[in-house]
């Protein structure tokens, strides 16, 4: 039986507060996905995660309003996230907040997986939906984006923008103010939503941290999460190793355990219990690789394939039909007649 992932109510409470506020009923709409006013009586009440994405969807369309997703969250603010706003808001500096972002996500609930990486120049907060059947739901994407967005300016208080924004859900028919709210470049069909920001701009000082009050704050987060059981972030920390490496090749299951402290059986077992398994992983990594060096640089296929970890161009290639159904070069040319 499929676990059912639950989440804080309180961005279900949002969006019926949306609703009200424009004249629109709510308890048919609450039938349909299947909650009831008593469970949002209470932001802290966990209720179905899949009931949460259903309401955003079916609000949107109730309302007629392509936006609605980008629209809720640019209005969010930190403060408003309960305790998990509260740590970013005395995080360090921007970079920080977003580490606790993703160590701490779990203290809302479950059923999105976000994951920090860099990237040369970049650093990408990646999130999606654990479920693969729930992922492509286009509004609640937007309106985390969105929220990270009016969040980093928040902290910030400055007007700063993502380097680009990518989403797993295809190009709305619609007309969708993705340039008003995230103000930057917008690429759809990826493997994960995603906001992109240049690493510089990471450094960035969040205005009135209060680091003695993080610390109490943090304290909070481990006693909600309660003991760590060692696997919720193993995916990532595959990732983040195999990125470090893969320039020299394909690295071995056995060299990645070893660099975890555990043996191979365990590193396969954990990675099995997060739905995935080490190659699965090795190749997410080469084909989001070789996607960025075609899109963001004029490297030759022949390099690229070495940066990936390939011995020759023809493996590459091989991989690239096998990933999107066509060739690195083709690839590289829609995604510069798209940006053009």
């Amino acid at each position: 039986m499929t676990k059912v992932h639950k989440i804080d109510a309180r961005f279900a409470c949002y969006v019926v507060e949306e609703l009200r506020r424009r004249g629109e009923p709510i308890d048919g709409l609450l039938k349909e996905v299947r909650l009831r006013r008593a469970e949002l009586a209470d932001p802290e009440m966990r209720i179905p995660y899949a009931a949460t994405l259903g309401l955003i969807e079916r609000a949107a369309t109730v309302l007629g309003d392509a936006s609605l997703g980008l629209r809720l969250g640019a209005a969010w603010q930190a403060r408003e996230g309960g305790l998990l706003g509260f740590v970013m808001l005395h995080s360090a500096t921007l970079a920080d907040a977003l580490v606790h972002l993703q160590r701490y996500f779990r203290v809302i609930g479950e059923g999105e997986d976000v994951e920090l990486e860099r990237r040369g120049p970049h650093v990408l907060l990646r999130f999606r939906e654990t479920l693969p059947e729930l992922r492509g739901l286009r509004h609640n994407s937007d309106y985390v984006a969105a929220a990270i967005v009016r969040t980093c300016r928040d902290l910030t208080r400055k007007q700063i923008s993502p380097v680009r924004a990518e989403f797993i859900h295809g190009q709305p028919n619609q007309k969708v103010a993705y340039g008003e709210y995230l103000g930057c470049p917008v690429r759809f069909q990826a493997e994960w939503d995603a906001v992109v920001y240049a690493t510089e701009t990471m450094q960035l000082p969040v205005v009135g941290a209060d680091n003695k009050l993080l610390a109490v704050l943090e304290g909070a987060c481990r006693r909600v999460l309660g003991p760590v059981v060692g696997t919720q972030d193993v995916v990532r920390d595959v990732r983040e190793l195999i990125v470090d490496r893969i320039e020299k090749g394909a690295p071995r299951l056995a060299e990645i355990a070893s660099e975890l402290k555990m043996s191979g059986k365990t590193l396969e077992r954990r990675l099995g219990q997060r739905n995935t398994t080490f190659s699965k992983v090795t190749e997410d990594v080469r084909q989001e690789l070789a996607k960025t060096y075609l899109s963001e640089t004029d490297f030759r296929v022949e390099q690229i394939a070495y940066l990936v970890g390939y011995t020759e161009a023809a493996a590459l290639v091989r991989a690239f039909r096998k990933w999107t159904g066509t060739t690195p070069m083709q690839f590289r040319q829609r995604r510069r007649v798209a940006g053009s």
